[in-house]
């Protein structure tokens, strides 16, 4: 398969998760949140903290909303952190002590 064609099928997928995170949750601060954390998943921060931002002017600043927002801006910080940090971690060599001649004077 192409890699075009793989990413059309990745992206219809995605919009197929949205479709059923709207016909469960409907529209509310809960369903755009729930979108939040799947953008991010799929690696679209942006799209993700657009959505987050959206929320706070669709919504408004209710204890639920602001709580929402800000747990989602927190996953979305927290997956940059391990996404910045997939370098495997590279151990120092472990080295023999080193062997000393003592000569007696």
């Amino acid at each position: 398969m192409h890699s075009e064609t793989l990413s059309e099928l990745s992206q219809a997928g995605l919009h197929i998760a949205i479709q059923d995170i709207k016909d469960d949750l409907f529209d509310t601060p809960d369903c755009d949140y729930a979108i939040a954390q799947l953008l991010s998943q799929w690696g679209l921060d942006e799209k993700a903290e657009q959505l987050l931002d959206e929320m706070l002017l669709k919504w408004g600043t209710s204890p639920e909303v602001l709580a929402l927002t800000q747990r989602g801006y927190a996953e979305i910080k927290r997956s940059d952190l391990f996404a910045d940090n997939d370098e495997p971690i590279i151990q120092p060599h472990k080295t023999a002590p080193a062997k000393l001649h003592i000569v007696a004077a």
